[in-house]
């Protein structure tokens, strides 16, 4: 059938395409991820700055890496076993000595994947030139008056609209006179306008994401009006689906998830970001309400530094863009490094965090520049708890809400009440022991030994070293007072400490009785220590424990009442209660009194409590999230970055090591795009000011760049391909002309994004129809001169949107909300064993018949479902998905549980002609899926199949399997016995058509 063929020209162009993005991805993911882990852990050893190279073999070089070594290559590009550098960062090798790095800890299994993953693709590296690694740090790898005349960092020009002739009156606006002068200079014509079907179709997904209706289609094609089109361009763009599919491809660039992708909690930040969604939501918002494209990038930035965001508290959602990004189980550095990237690359298409841990290798940006970007962010912090967006107690479910915080905090408390109780009880248990090990500890008189024969005395005796250290330091202030003397519960102890040891047994009794007549000393203490009759200071010390034990069983658990950060995480009771026994009473007094020399202190508990109050906070905050996330009560927050209150510049750290600090630099700007004459940023953490310098119109990449990316998103290839690489690295534009002129026209027409789409769909150019000809073809394979439209896939946001649509199911009634689960087993859907114990797998199954943008991305679990069709890596900052054309997205066509579902519903849609004839059926699917009647032959093959012998059709086709749920791939929930049921021919026959590329591709 000709309409379910996809032109070869069109495969080869999306190859085409692919491959030049993916050669910057893969160096990309070499600079980031590779690079700066062999500088760190490999040159010492294994470059020429090294002292003695080990084993031959130089990894500074990509030829070093190649050639290897004594033991042969280093590296076998996409061959893992034969990589000797693999079996070493394992340390798999059968030679001890071969394990790198030597003598530490293996890398983090992350890093680990990642050498993995480049050299499975190839191992690229870009270090073509000779070992320069002792003169790195006097030369830099560019000459920067030649970088600086690179075209992308020239001011954007205004360059007249070229008067090419055009005898059919092809031309519509300025961008077909520009598409003209390239086609008339490469001797190639334009193609037709296509038809009006094909037109609707094109323009509707572009601008929404979504088919149009039958009924849309029937008015436009009956519409013979001049301005039919133009009406069709502004309903769409008026559309609230227009911010939705817009803002997807948004969110690609701010490398949106849900999630942190931490698998661990401990002392990181809770891996669910319960309020990612109103990031989702603005920007969506600012998409349909055509937000100035400049005020939309400050207030990503800034937005906590604009006085609009005081009037509108709902703009503090807009730093999401910052804060959504990975966490890098909380290295600050990375996390930093992270934010970098997504200004630099996401906004001007700059790899500036590419010059972390050295001068960047292609572009004028020095060390110093990344330094002076990391003190920006380094000078911001998130609050505990972002600022609400709206009144929460305007929500009636909303004390229902605070009442789960409440039990859920009860609960965390009294587990950590009774777990200090236990601490201190422990404590006064064995305070002989630690008296003895901080004086055991004393006697050297190697101060520098001090520390370790501290721990190893207190390790020695079982004791923990947080304790002793503790009590250490109150030992000190009674020492450093001169109240030895004075003191009621160490002063026996100082006394006895200075009794000689040849001496001790016949001194101790005579010392005993004195202290019994002295009022100074606790009678309780000092009557247990008479009775021990001591011969040395282990028997001292029994005393102490022996005394403090019987406190203990008369004292029961220590009381708390909350907990006090300033005092280290908990706060004791100002008083415990009365004793019974007057002896025990008095050492009570003593022991729990403000000012005790041996009070349990709170900082005590808390640097005990380690691990487990790490954990226990870590799971108070993963049930508080959940309740944040999916509670209707609960209010909703923005995800903000603010400024500290005393922001500081950064120093360079050299080759990217936290404890290798070079220089300090002032927080500034690019000096590339700033100048080396532009002043420090001093205006709080400084972002208001790199805001405005990466929003200003004198910026010569950021107008190029938004306009470069939007070209892209409508005709499938970009003017520059490298979309977030601008420098030295990237291909020439096709059209720079156009671009710059497109650039400018943004900026005079108040940087209206909406007013640019209009502009380029308006366009003849985009108009043209897809159909390839031989003359074409021979001339330009690519289309990268336009002469025609190119056929496009789409994506996987789109497929799935299409199918809900073909089955009546999607429900797109508003815009914005809470994320619903789709595929897979999310983080939410954990277990006990992992972060949520408790908490409902099906909370976010609310809904999960709307549009795929207002999905759960879950960095830790994405659904096989996505990556099949695509979907944009969350953990960095995406400007084109690299489609691919698999087997697998055949598969789920043929055998996904949602595809059967859609079939089944499109159905039971209340407008399916079911008492109508065959043929009338077959339009009615035909309508649905390609907004089109069937042609004489297509109804004729539908004839063929549905009056076939059943047992010839594939009956398996589209069944749901056993035991697979609906709701955990999205869908409604189908009856148990429908679910296994196989599909009748009719659905069958739906199915097919389901399958074709004419559903799959848009021409």
């Amino acid at each position: 059938m000709k309409h379910l063929s996809l032109p070869l020209a069109g495969l080869l162009l999306s190859a085409l395409t692919a491959a030049a993005a993916l050669d910057t991805a893969q160096t990309d993911f070499f600079e980031k991820r590779i690079r700066p882990v062999l500088i760190e852990s490999c040159y010492k050893c294994h470059s020429a700055d090294s002292e003695n190279i080990r084993g031959g073999l130089l990894v500074d070089t990509r030829d070093g890496l190649l050639q290897g070594g004594d033991s042969g290559p280093a590296v076998v590009p996409g061959d893992l076993k034969k990589s000797a550098l693999i079996a070493a960062i394992r340390h798999e090798g059968k030679d001890p000595d071969s394990a790198m790095p030597p003598k530490k800890s293996k890398l983090p299994e992350a890093v680990i994947a990642d050498f993995e993953e480049w050299v499975k693709m190839g191992a690229p590296d870009p270090r073509t030139a000779p070992s320069t690694a002792k003169h790195a740090s006097k030369t830099a790898p560019w000459d920067a008056e030649k970088a600086a005349t690179h075209w992308a960092f020239q001011k954007v020009s205004n360059p007249p609209v070229p008067k090419t002739a055009d005898p059919k009156h092809f031309a519509q606006n300025p961008i077909d006179q520009f598409v003209l002068a390239k086609l008339a200079e490469n001797k190639l014509a334009h193609s037709p306008k296509a038809d009006k079907l094909t037109l609707i179709r094109r323009l509707s997904y572009d601008l929404t994401g979504l088919p149009p209706n039958p009924e849309e289609v029937d008015a436009f094609l009956a519409d013979n009006t001049p301005n039919a089109y133009e009406k069709l361009v502004d309903r769409l763009l008026a559309s609230s689906r227009y911010g939705e599919r817009w803002g997807r491809h948004w969110l690609d660039i701010a490398r949106y998830a849900d999630t942190s992708g931490d698998r661990k909690v401990g002392k990181q930040r809770d891996p669910l970001y319960s309020y990612a969604w109103t990031y989702r939501d603005y920007v969506i918002n600012a998409f349909n309400q055509d937000l100035p494209y400049d005020q939309f990038l400050l207030e990503q930035i800034a937005a906590d530094r604009l006085p609009e965001a005081k009037q509108d508290k709902t703009r503090m959602a807009a730093l999401g863009f910052l804060t959504v990004g990975k966490r890098f189980m909380g290295v600050e550095n990375d996390v930093l490094d992270d934010r970098i990237d997504v200004v630099t690359k996401g906004l001007m298409g700059i790899t500036g965090s590419c010059a972390r841990c050295h001068d960047h290798k292609f572009d004028p940006i020095p060390t110093r520049d990344y330094y002076g970007l990391h003190g920006i962010f380094a000078s911001s912090e998130e609050p505990l708890i972002g600022p609400d967006l709206a009144d929460p107690k305007a929500n009636p479910a909303y004390s229902a809400y605070l009442a789960e915080v409440d039990k859920v905090e009860k609960e965390t408390k009294d587990y950590e009440f009774s777990e200090a109780s236990r601490i201190i009880t422990g404590m006064l248990d064995r305070t002989g022991d630690y008296l003895l090990a901080i004086r055991e500890a004393s006697k050297t008189t190697d101060t520098s030994k001090k520390g370790g024969n501290f721990r190893l005395a207190a390790k020695n005796l079982g004791l923990k070293a947080e304790i002793a250290a503790a009590l250490q330091e109150q030992v000190r202030q009674v020492e450093a007072s001169k109240k030895m003397k004075t003191d009621p519960l160490l002063g026996p102890w100082f006394d006895f400490s200075a009794l000689p040891a040849d001496h001790f047994a016949e001194l101790a009794p005579a010392l005993a009785y004195e202290m019994a007549a002295s009022t100074a000393y606790n009678p309780a203490l000092v009557s247990t220590i008479i009775d021990m009759a001591p011969s040395s200071m282990k028997d001292v010390a029994a005393a102490y424990t022996k005394a403090f034990g019987e406190l203990n069983k008369a004292l029961g658990l220590p009381e708390f009442v909350g907990r006090n950060a300033a005092k280290g995480g908990f706060q004791l009771a100002k008083t415990q209660k009365p004793l019974a026994n007057p002896p025990l009473e008095s050492l009570r007094r003593d022991i729990f009194a403000v000012n005790s020399s041996l009070r349990p202190t709170e900082r005590t508990v808390a640097l005990t409590f380690g691990v487990q109050f790490t954990n226990s906070m870590a799971i108070i905050r993963g049930k508080i999230a959940v309740l944040n996330l999916t509670h209707t009560g609960a209010p909703v927050r923005a995800m903000p970055l603010i400024d500290k209150l005393n922001p500081r510049d950064s120093a360079v750290l050299i080759r990217g090591e936290p404890n290798n600090r070079g220089p300090v630099v002032p927080r500034h700007f690019l000096t590339l795009l700033g100048g080396s004459e532009q002043a420090p940023f001093k205006g709080g953490s400084g972002r208001l000011e790199l805001a405005r310098s990466i929003a200003s119109k004198d910026n010569p990449l950021t107008a190029r760049v938004i306009v470069n990316r939007i070209w892209q998103w409508h005709f499938g290839q970009a003017i520059v391909r490298t979309v977030s690489d601008f420098g030295t690295r990237s291909e020439p534009p096709t059209h720079p002309e156009l671009l710059d002129w497109m650039a400018t026209w943004l900026m005079e027409h108040d940087w209206s994004l909406k007013q640019l789409n209009k502009l380029i769909v308006m366009s003849a150019t985009y108009q043209q129809e897809s159909r390839p000809t031989d003359s074409g073809i021979a001339v330009d394979p690519t289309n990268q001169w336009l002469w025609r439209s190119n056929v496009q896939r789409l994506d996987f946001e789109q497929i799935r949107d299409t199918l809900l649509h073909a089955g009546a199911s999607l429900d797109d009634s508003s815009v914005g909300g809470k994320p619903f689960q789709i595929g897979g087993t999310s983080t939410i859907a954990v277990s006990a064993k992992n972060r949520y114990a408790g908490i409902d797998a099906g909370a976010l199954a609310t809904n999960p018949n709307r549009r795929t943008v207002y999905a759960m991305i879950d960095r830790a679990a994405i659904p096989e479902m996505f990556n099949t069709f695509d979907f944009a890596n969350p953990d960095i900052s995406t400007g084109e998905r690299i489609l691919t054309t698999v087997p697998q997205q055949a598969l789920f066509m043929m055998n996904s549980p949602f595809v059967a579902e859609q079939v089944r519903n499109l159905f039971e849609r209340r407008d399916f002609p079911k008492s109508s004839t065959d043929d009338e059926k077959v339009a009615f699917i035909y309508r649905t899926a390609f907004q089109r009647p069937p042609s004489a032959r297509e109804l004729e093959q539908a004839r063929t199949f549905l009056n076939a012998d059943p047992k010839t059709q594939q009956e398996t086709n589209g069944t749901l399997p056993q035991g697979v749920g609906s709701a955990a791939v999205g869908l409604k929930k189908s009856p148990p016995a429908q679910a296994n049921k196989p599909l009748t021919p009719w659905e069958r026959y739906a199915q097919v058509v389901f399958l074709t590329n004419e559903l799959m591709y848009i021409k």
